[in-house]
């Protein structure tokens, strides 16, 4: 059994995100979820229609034990085996694109989602960290298998160094706090 292996229920809506529709390209569709043991282990299968093609879409992921605490978690201390470091970098800058110059006049609700969306993002940064061993500067090419992990590495490999990364992080980390109320 080949089912790729999530380490949280939030990492495995991140790689079904970063895989659009095959037939149209939109991301976006609202899975049914269902757990069933295949070969005594057991799966999470995420089903379901696009919204714009409504070609079928269904995702089979083993999903680790939840980790604990308040926001995005998306495994423990390894790294992924389903997103490469170049997607999770990818992520962090759409999060980062969206930004807007002037938080005044945000409503409640908008400030709830940025601070979400800020804190996934500085995780995301945390994710590709996992992927630098210790006493290394950066991540290593083997931690890029994905074409559109590679493009992001190719484009600007320094951004994938340890100290600029762990300064995106706190970037990152304090725009959520900013919109912390």
């Amino acid at each position: 059994m080949s089912v790729p292996r999530a380490r949280s229920s939030d990492e495995a809506h991140l790689f079904m995100a970063l895989h659009p529709c095959g037939v149209c390209g939109d991301g976006s569709f609202v899975p049914v979820v269902r757990e069933v043991l295949e070969d005594g282990v057991l799966v999470t299968h995420y089903t379901g229609r696009c919204d714009t093609c409504r070609a079928l879409r269904d995702f089979r992921f083993r999903i680790d034990r939840e980790p604990e605490g308040d926001g995005p978690r998306f495994g423990g201390d390894e790294p992924s085996e389903i997103i490469d470091a170049g997607q999770w970098l990818r992520g962090v800058d759409r999060v980062l694109a969206e930004t807007p110059s002037n938080i005044l006049g945000v409503s409640e609700e908008e400030w709830r989602a940025r601070r979400y969306m800020f804190a996934a993002a500085a995780e995301s940064v945390g994710e590709v960290l996992k992927f630098i061993p210790a006493g290394d500067d950066a991540v290593p090419p083997g931690a890029f298998w994905t074409a559109s992990g590679r493009e992001m590495r190719d484009a600007v490999p320094e951004r994938f160094e340890r100290d600029r990364l762990e300064q995106l992080r706190g970037v990152c980390l304090e725009l959520a706090a900013r919109f912390a109320g």
